[in-house]
């Protein structure tokens, strides 16, 4: 069975920041990688199917948002990452890799991390400048190696 929205959630998302809506896809990602390992692990294919196509619709939205404008060198790196987590993806539904889904959460995790700091200081005021020295900060801390200084 397909996952969808619920309405719940479809309103939780109208009202939130649109760094609290990011934080929400991480989480929801990370939650069908792990779902989706279970899956594999109790040989339930169609299960796996469907959580690794969530997280693909979730990495591809995430992709789709960047702003290649705005977002500068870290919107062109982390348009690398996902593309190359959906492409992990495919393979890992292929081939029932629950060790592959496993890597994909420990590099979502740092992210989701980041994106929930950034999303703090934004409800808080902070300037964009200061939001992209945090997400910067995290990823490094987490061993990201982006080829970007923040001003």
């Amino acid at each position: 069975m397909p996952l969808t929205a619920t309405d719940a959630f479809r309103s939780e998302v109208k009202r939130a920041r649109p760094t609290e809506v990011v934080v929400m896809l991480y989480n929801e990602a990370i939650l069908s990688l792990t779902a989706a390992i279970k899956a594999m692990q109790q040989n339930d294919i169609e299960e796996r199917c469907n959580r690794v196509n969530v997280v693909t619709e979730i990495v591809g939205t995430l992709h789709m948002s960047l702003d290649m404008e705005k977002g500068g060198e870290i919107a062109e790196q982390l348009g690398q990452l996902y593309r190359f987590v959906l492409a992990q993806l495919i393979r890992i539904n292929i081939h029932s890799d629950a060790e592959g889904a496993a890597k994909i959460i420990d590099l979502l995790k740092p992210l989701r991390d980041a994106w929930q700091e950034v999303d703090q200081r934004m409800a808080e005021g902070a300037d964009e400048a200061s939001m992209e020295a945090t997400i910067l900060r995290r990823l490094e801390a987490a061993g990201f190696r982006l080829d970007v200084h923040a001003a």
